[in-house]
């Protein structure tokens, strides 16, 4: 089961979609990430830097401060909360300006409302600047003390602080709308609001606040670092992974995986969204492909293709249902097949005895000695077969090769679901090379993601793709 635990290990860390990989390795493990003035702000725990999203070279530092709690971009200023204090970058290749917040207050996390007003958590309260002034003030409806985020739904600003969630306004001040909440359902991640549903990402899940009341949903994705709304879909950058949910199904629905490796940090562009992970930086395209339309004779043939490639992937991964059924069948007859014992044994033995003694007699004294010297040797060889008919009522051994059976199914199921998402993504990228004209600029990067999908659909199975792309029979002998 060697190879089944590094190929587990190979479906888990593989993306459950052919993201654009960025290929530059972030300076340091990410925090936070956003987009501003055309250019990439990635913050870590190591500092704050930039480069041009288009720009293939590394990373430019721009603020030398560990960590970078949070970012905030706030029309030409780019807000970053640390440690040292509140810093904002004006242009590009300028020093970051020390904001003066008053005594005590670290900051701790930034939210820029529609409007342009901004927030900042502290350690002493809540801070806001509106759009047009220069100084940041206390919002004196929010108790002082440590405040632990904040965050902006559309016109309300939500603020979590010590087992409690307050929201409200500039105007309309705030007031608690949840007490008594649990450790990692207050420290919050992000928000977003679609009608009279408002959704607050925090560490521990997503809230769901509509008329009917406020529900927690476990999102059983690990720690939630980031949820940013994009269109009519939530996306949750988590320790598992990158996940998107349906903001009107939340909680009624399973989300969608995108990516299986931690994701930090989300940056919204008007068609993209940039996923920061200790790997890299991933973009996905948020405006929707056109729709691929499959005539219905073809689907016929893309069903037997799909379970012919299924098949191939199977053999070659060495997954298929009949290697399990066979051991289960074994192991459920273990009874009838003997124990073989088998020994062999020598036995030596030796022994010398001698004496000396002295006489006189005649009158001349005499000497006399006596020995003797005895060995013997031995052999014994011994066969046994031995039958535990215990095995038969014992259910030990069937129930580990069901346990193993489960995780063997489990495994079969993510590698089939990752072939079948790879084989429909290149058939929806051939759709649109087959509407797009020889000299269309796009051309060339779609006829490169199709081979890219076909490449990674050969590895999974061996090289057969390729073959029953080209006709050849599934018998032809397996690759190594």
């Amino acid at each position: 089961m060697l190879r089944a635990a590094f190929l587990f290990a190979a479906v888990v860390l593989a993306d459950a979609v052919v993201p654009d990989w960025d290929g530059i390795a972030p300076p340091g493990r990410p925090t936070r990430l956003v987009t501003h003035g055309g250019a990439l702000y990635l913050g870590t725990e190591s500092g704050l830097y930039r480069r041009e999203a288009s720009d293939g070279r590394g990373w430019a530092l721009v603020l030398a401060a560990e960590p970078i709690l949070d970012l905030a971009s706030a029309g030409g200023e780019l807000f970053a909360a640390t440690d040292a204090g509140l810093f904002a970058v004006r242009a590009a290749g300028e020093s970051p300006e020390r904001i003066a917040l008053g005594a005590g207050a670290t900051p701790r996390g930034l939210a820029v409302a529609p409007d342009g007003t901004v927030w900042v958590a502290t350690a002493a309260g809540l801070f806001v600047r509106p759009r047009g002034e220069a100084e940041f003030a206390r919002e004196e409806s929010v108790p002082s003390g440590d405040i632990a985020a904040v965050a902006c739904a559309g016109e309300d600003v939500w603020v979590g602080r010590d087992a409690a969630l307050w929201a409200g306004s500039r105007e309309r001040g705030f007031a608690q709308r949840l007490g008594g909440v649990e450790l990692g359902w207050w420290q919050l991640r992000g928000a977003a609001k679609s009608g009279d549903v408002t959704l607050l990402g925090v560490a521990a899940g997503v809230w769901r606040l509509d008329p009917a009341g406020a529900r927690q949903i476990e999102l059983g994705d690990g720690e939630v670092f980031r949820v940013a709304p994009a269109g009519d879909r939530l996306w949750v950058a988590a320790e598992r992974g990158l996940y998107s949910y349906a903001i009107a199904e939340l909680g009624t629905g399973a989300g969608r995986q995108t990516l299986s490796v931690p994701a930090f940090g989300l940056g919204v562009e008007r068609d993209r969204l940039w996923i920061a992970t200790d790997r890299g930086l991933a973009a996905l395209a948020l405006d929707s492909a056109p729709p691929v339309l499959v005539r219905p004779h073809d689907r016929a043939r893309h069903g037997a293709r799909v379970a012919e490639l299924q098949q191939a992937v199977l053999a070659y991964q060495e997954l298929e249902p009949a290697r399990l059924t066979d051991i289960e069948s074994r192991a459920r007859w273990k009874g009838l097949y003997p124990e073989l014992r088998a020994g062999a044994g020598l036995d030596r033995d030796g022994e010398w005895n001698g004496g000396r003694d002295q006489s006189f007699t005649s009158g001349a004294l005499h000497n006399l000695q006596d020995w003797g010297k005895s060995r013997s040797h031995g052999y014994d060889a011994a066969v046994t077969l031995v039958w535990e008919l215990s095995d038969f009522v014992s259910p030990d051994d069937p129930l580990s090769v069901s346990r193993e059976r489960r995780l063997v199914v489990s495994l079969r199921d993510q590698v089939l679901e990752r072939v079948n998402h790879l084989y429909f993504q290149r058939l929806r990228v051939l759709g649109q090379l087959a509407e797009l004209g020889a000299g269309d600029a796009k051309r060339a990067e779609l006829e490169l993601t199709a081979a890219e999908l076909a490449a990674q659909l050969d590895a999974w199975s061996g090289g057969m793709f390729s073959r029953l792309e080209a006709g050849s029979p599934l018998d032809q002998q397996r690759e190594p």
